[in-house]
């Protein structure tokens, strides 16, 4: 069974801090090369589902895109601070129209 701390958050350590409490794993970075780093770091070390911020993760899909014929871990982007970009959104869109064969959820 999975623990929380393989639950990882990637990101900017000040906006993830609170994820801790929940007994997650939070890995702070200041660069897509930590961010990629992590990434590594976290599927060899056994992660259930990543979630990293939309300021790293939409700079590093291809790094995300080698993980996608996984079933584990799931990696999902989430919003910084500073709102959502909509780049979660239309790569969930758009694995949704791949699964479906359809857009059934449209522009955002």
């Amino acid at each position: 069974m999975a623990g929380l701390n393989q639950i990882y958050f990637i990101g900017e350590e000040d906006q993830l801090r609170g994820f801790t409490v929940l007994g997650t794993t939070v890995v702070g970075v200041n660069s897509i090369h930590e961010a990629e780093e992590a990434l590594r770091k976290a599927v060899s070390g056994g992660a259930v589902a990543i979630f990293i911020t939309e300021e790293f993760g939409g700079r590093m899909l291809e790094t995300i895109a080698e993980y996608a014929d996984r079933p584990l871990p799931v990696i999902t982007l989430i919003p910084s601070s500073s709102g959502s970009k909509g780049i979660a959104y239309e790569r969930i869109r758009r694995m949704v129209e791949r699964a479906v064969g359809a857009d059934v959820l449209g522009k955002e």
